[in-house]
């Protein structure tokens, strides 16, 4: 029977090569087989630091100013919601979003009403600064539209004519009647003597001349009385009238005044509410610019601790890129067996054929034929 021929065929890297290749994977990662240790830098996560401990008392330290390491929280730097800074060696600050600056806090405050975060003072909030100056707004108004309504609907007094009348009137009526009631007594002489001179004198023809000289005077003067009278009366009236015209419109001049003073403090209070929107809008717009300024120095702080952390990778990625590119003279190494036959198989079938030749049956004691499995 045939032999059976088996071949092994490897192909093995220059021994330089291998052993690159050996240390560059061993500086990633490896494990001892007697301690069970992992080392490499895939060991740990770059993005951990390892804390800093005190050695004194095993507990972690703190960031302190300049960078030093301290172990009183009171001395170690805050972040910016106001906890102390843990000590670690390397590692890369978590992402975060920088908050609401100062400027942007006491923007919401005096919207929103609250306590200035820096200086403390207590503001009353923008959202309703309108009210106060509406009330006013509202109250002045409403008091020049009752002084307009009270000076339209008030009625003339036609006694306040006496307010007016002048009292020297009856002085110089008393005075005026005397004056005719003199010239009325000169008249009277005059009219006796020239009946004296006609040779008339006394009888009925004097009497009725001078009963009618003084129905005369006596008319005279109740017309002068009348006339005067009637004339400061009239001008009394009128006086009396001009001044109620004059207070009416002097009335509804002061409503119109406190209706427009109001209609002025209610734009007056929407003026400083605007203004103080204003205000807000650019403390809250400085804030923000602040706020970009310090997410920008966050983020690019911790991409430079990223780069950091992940540049042995970077470093052992390019050394790979570089095995990766070395020609590769690799050295074949083939080995070939051939099965030899069995010696027990050997005598057992020599043990059968002497048997059967003999005529005695199988040697074995009834054992059977045995067979190499292998066919030799």
């Amino acid at each position: 029977m045939a032999e059976e021929i088996i071949q092994k065929q490897m192909t093995l890297l220059p021994d330089y090569q291998e052993k690159f290749l050996k240390d560059l994977l061993a500086n990633v990662y490896q494990v001892d087989e007697e301690t069970g240790t992992i080392t490499g830098i895939a060991a740990t996560s770059p993005l951990y630091g390892t804390p800093v401990m005190d050695p004194e008392t095993g507990e972690q330290m703190y960031v302190g100013a300049g960078g030093a390491f301290v172990t009183d929280p009171t001395q170690a730097v805050m972040d910016q919601y106001g906890e102390p800074i843990l000590a670690t060696e390397g590692g890369v600050a978590a992402p975060d979003i920088v908050g609401f600056t100062d400027p942007q806090m006491q923007a919401i405050a005096r919207m929103t009403g609250g306590v200035d975060p820096v200086t403390g003072e207590q503001y009353e909030g923008a959202m309703d600064a309108y009210q106060p100056y509406l009330d006013q707004s509202l109250e002045a108004f409403t008091s020049g539209t009752d002084i307009a309504q009270s000076a339209g609907t008030a009625a003339y007094d036609p006694q306040s004519y006496k307010e007016y009348y002048d009292p020297f009137v009856e002085d110089v009526i008393d005075t005026t009647l005397a004056e005719i009631q003199r010239e009325g007594d000169i008249g009277k002489i005059g009219e006796r003597a020239q009946a004296v001179g006609a040779g008339a004198y006394g009888g009925s023809r004097q009497a009725i001349a001078e009963q009618e000289l003084q129905r005369n005077i006596a008319d005279q003067k109740a017309r002068t009385a009348a006339q005067l009278r009637s004339a400061a009366y009239t001008g009394a009236q009128q006086q009396a009238q001009s001044a109620f015209e004059n207070q009416q419109k002097r009335g509804i001049q002061s409503g119109q005044l406190f209706q427009g003073l109001g209609t002025g403090i209610g734009a007056l209070g929407e003026a400083a509410q605007n203004l103080g929107f204003q205000d807000v809008n650019a403390l809250f717009n400085i804030g923000q610019l602040e706020q970009g300024q310090l997410q920008r120095e966050y983020d690019v702080q911790r991409a430079g601790q990223l780069e950091e952390a992940y540049e042995p990778f970077a470093r052992f990625s390019y050394m790979r890129d570089i095995l990766s590119g070395v020609p590769s003279s690799g050295t074949s190494l083939a080995a070939s067996a051939t099965p030899q036959a069995s010696p027990l198989g050997n005598v057992l079938k020599y043990g059968s054929t002497i048997g059967s030749a003999q005529g005695q049956g199988n040697i074995l004691g009834g054992l059977g034929t045995l067979m190499n499995p292998s066919g030799a």
